[in-house]
C-alpha cells in the first residue's frame, strides 16, 4: 500500500473530509480472483468499505477491462486494468456488487463448430505427443475403469448366453 500524505483540509461545506491535492490518499490492491468458466470469465474484486458509487467500470473498444475506485473515507483509492482474451464478448461484461466483493461476469463468445473441431485435433495432437501410450479406458478418466469393466461384464454376459443357448438347442 503506498500512500502520500501530507495536509488534509475539510470541506468548506458539510464538514465532510474532500480529498485535497495535498491529502492523505492511500493506493490500495485489492484481492482479485479470476475464473475460467465454460460460457463466461467471471472476475472477482474484494472491496471492503467501498459502495457502489464509489467505483467505476469500464470496457474500451481493444477489450481492455478497467476498474477504479475512490473511497472518500480515509482517501483510499484503487485502479486495476485487464486485457480479456479474444475469446471474450467485451459488449456483454456484467458487474454485481454484494457491499465488499465486485463480480463482473464477461461471456465467450460462441466457439464455431469449425473451431471446436480445431481445438479437439490439437488437443489429440498434445495427447499424442505425449509419454507413453494411453489406453481408451484411461482416455476417459476416473471413469474408465468403471466403463471397461461394465464392458467386459456385457462382453462375458452375451458369450455365456450364446454358449448356454447353444448348448440347450442341440
Amino acid at each position: 500500500m503506498a500512500s502520500s500524505c501530507k495536509t488534509q483540509q475539510r470541506a468548506a461545506k458539510g464538514g465532510a473530509a474532500a480529498p485535497a491535492p495535498d491529502a492523505c490518499v492511500a493506493d490500495i490492491d485489492p484481492k482479485l480472483e479470476c475464473l475460467d468458466g465454460a460460457t463466461t470469465y467471471i472476475i472477482r474484486l474484494t472491496l471492503p468499505g467501498f459502495k457502489k458509487e464509489d467505483f467505476k467500470v469500464q470496457v474500451d473498444s481493444g477489450g481492455r477491462l478497467t476498474v477504479r475506485g475512490e473511497r472518500p473515507a480515509g482517501y483510499v483509492r484503487f485502479h486495476k486494468a485487464f486485457q480479456l482474451p479474444q475469446t471474450a464478448y467485451p459488449d456483454g461484461v456484467a458487474g454485481r456488487f454484494d457491499g465488499t466483493v465486485l463480480s463482473l461476469t464477461v461471456p465467450k463468445q460462441p466457439a464455431s463448430g469449425r473451431d471446436m473441431v480445431v481445438a479437439r485435433l490439437a488437443e489429440v495432437k498434445e495427447c499424442a505427443a505425449g509419454e507413453g501410450t494411453t489406453t481408451w479406458a484411461e482416455a476417459l478418466g476416473g471413469k474408465g475403469q468403471m466403463v471397461a469393466a461394465a464392458v467386459a461384464g456385457f462382453a462375458l454376459g452375451a458369450f455365456l448366453a450364446h454358449r448356454l443357448l447353444s448348448v440347450t438347442n442341440t
